[in-house]
C-alpha cells in the first residue's frame, strides 16, 4: 500500500511537471512571436524609410531586436526565471521603459497606418490621385511621437515603483445589519515581490496597511515573481501584518508560474492563510469569506476556481465575501449568491489604450466598484506592480480600506 500511494504521488509530480513545461512553452513560443512582429515592424515602418546609410539602420534593426527581446535576453543573462530575472533594477527598469515604450511605439505607429489608409479610401473610391505627406513628414511625425512616448512611459515607470497610497471605499450590503458596527477591510493585492524589490519596501507597507486599524486583512493574489529561496526575505516582513481577525488570501496566476506550493508554505507559516475553493466564517460569525484559485492553477497542476465549491454549506444569511485574483470570475460568483467579489490583476489597467486591452480580456472589469443587482466587485489597482509592463499613468498604487456597513 505504502509503495503504491508513492507511485501515485511520483505520478502526480510528474504531471505536474509536464503542464508546467507545456505552458511555459505555449507562453514562450506566443511571446517569441509577438517580439518578432514588434521589431519586423518598427523596423519597416519607422527605420527603413529613414535617410540615413544602411550601417546605421542595420545598428537600429539590432538595437529593436535587443529591446524587443529583452524577456529572451534577460533569461539567457541571468538563467533561472523567463519573467523574473535575479538583477539589480538599474538592469530591469530601463529595459522595462525601453520595451515598454517600443510596445507603444508600435501600436501607435499602427493606428497611424490606419489612419493613412482611411483617409486614402475616397481618392481610391473616386479613382482620383491623392497628395500625400512626404516621407520626411512622416519621418518627423515618427521622431516627435518617439519622443513624447518615451518621457510618457518614463514617467510612468517612475510611478509604477513608488510606494501604494490608501484608497478609501464604503460599501454597503443588504445582509449587513445597520446597528451592526461597521466593519474595516484592508486590501493588498498584487506585490509581485522581486530583485528589484527589498523587504523595506514591504515593510513600509505593512506600516501603512496596520495604521488603518483594521478588522480583516485581504491579500488578492500574485504575491511573487520567483522562487521562495530567493525571495522569502523581501516578503518576510507580511509576517508583521496585523488586524483584529487575521490575514486571508488567494493565490494569483504569477503565483502558480513561481511554486505555489512552496510559496504557500512560507507564507501561511508567516500568518497569511489561503483559501483555496473554501470559506470560513470570520469578525465575530459576522461574515461568510470565501477564496478561489486562479483559472492558471490548472496550467500548475492545481484545481481550476470553484466558487461552488468555496461556498458550500455556507451560511446564506450572511454577507457573502469572494477574493478571486481575477476580477472576469464575477458573473459566475453572482449566480453564487456572492454579495461582495473583491479583486486585483488589472493594475487598474495601468495607463490609457492599456485600459481598454485589459478590459477586454477581464470582462469589462479593470478598476473600482461595479454592481450587479445587489452584488458589488471591486477591483483594486493593486498595491505593487510587476516590473514585466511597469507603468502607472492615472492609475496609482494603492492599499485599498473598504468599509462595510449594512442597509437601514
Amino acid at each position: 500500500m505504502l509503495a503504491q500511494n508513492i507511485i501515485r504521488v511520483k505520478d502526480l509530480t510528474g504531471q505536474k511537471q509536464s503542464i508546467r513545461l507545456r505552458s511555459a512553452t505555449t507562453m514562450l513560443t506566443i511571446l517569441t512571436l509577438f517580439c518578432l512582429f514588434l521589431s519586423s515592424y518598427v523596423y519597416l515602418r519607422a527605420v527603413l524609410p529613414l535617410p540615413c546609410s544602411k550601417g546605421i539602420k542595420v545598428l537600429l534593426g539590432i538595437l529593436l531586436v535587443i529591446i524587443a527581446f529583452k524577456f529572451h535576453l534577460l533569461y539567457l543573462w541571468e538563467g533561472k526565471s523567463l519573467f523574473s530575472p535575479n538583477l539589480p533594477s538599474w538592469v530591469v527598469l530601463p529595459g522595462v521603459w525601453l520595451h515598454t515604450g517600443l510596445i507603444f511605439y508600435c501600436f501607435c505607429l499602427l493606428l497611424l497606418d490606419i489612419f493613412y489608409i482611411l483617409i486614402r479610401l475616397p481618392a481610391w473610391a473616386c479613382k482620383r490621385k491623392m497628395t500625400f505627406p512626404s516621407g520626411r513628414i512622416r519621418n518627423l511625425v515618427n521622431l516627435a511621437l518617439l519622443v513624447f512616448l518615451l518621457g510618457s512611459v518614463g514617467y510612468g515607470v517612475y510611478r509604477a515603483v513608488q510606494l501604494p497610497e490608501v484608497r478609501y471605499m464604503d460599501i454597503s450590503l443588504p445582509k449587513l445589519p445597520a446597528r451592526n458596527k461597521p466593519l474595516r477591510l484592508a486590501v493588498l493585492s498584487d506585490l509581485h515581490a522581486d530583485s528589484t524589490k527589498s523587504a523595506a519596501f514591504f515593510r513600509e507597507i505593512v506600516q501603512r496597511t496596520n495604521a488603518l486599524k483594521p478588522d480583516l486583512i485581504l491579500i488578492c493574489g500574485d504575491f511573487v515573481d520567483g522562487g521562495v529561496e530567493r525571495l522569502a526575505p523581501v516578503l518576510a516582513p507580511l509576517a508583521h501584518l496585523q488586524s483584529g481577525y487575521g490575514t486571508y488570501a488567494v493565490a494569483g496566476n504569477h503565483d502558480y508560474f513561481s511554486g505555489y506550493g512552496d510559496w504557500k508554505a512560507y507564507l501561511q507559516g508567516i500568518g497569511i492563510r489561503f483559501l483555496d475553493n473554501e470559506h470560513i466564517l470570520t469578525c465575530g460569525g459576522q461574515l461568510v469569506l470565501a477564496g478561489v484559485t486562479d483559472p492558471a492553477a490548472r496550467r500548475a497542476g492545481y484545481t481550476l476556481p470553484s466558487a461552488v465549491r468555496a461556498l458550500e454549506n455556507a451560511p446564506e444569511h450572511l454577507p457573502r465575501i469572494l477574493l478571486a485574483h481575477q476580477p472576469k470570475l464575477f458573473p459566475y460568483a453572482v449566480l453564487c449568491g456572492v454579495d461582495l467579489q473583491i479583486s486585483g490583476h488589472t493594475h487598474g489597467g495601468m495607463a490609457p489604450g492599456l485600459r481598454q486591452l485589459v478590459a477586454l480580456f477581464n470582462g469589462g472589469y479593470v478598476s473600482g466598484l461595479y454592481q450587479h443587482g445587489d452584488a458589488r466587485l471591486y477591483v483594486s489597482n493593486g498595491t505593487s506592480l510587476w516590473t514585466g509592463m511597469a507603468i502607472r499613468l492615472n492609475t496609482p498604487a494603492e492599499i485599498t480600506l473598504i468599509t462595510l456597513r449594512g442597509e437601514s
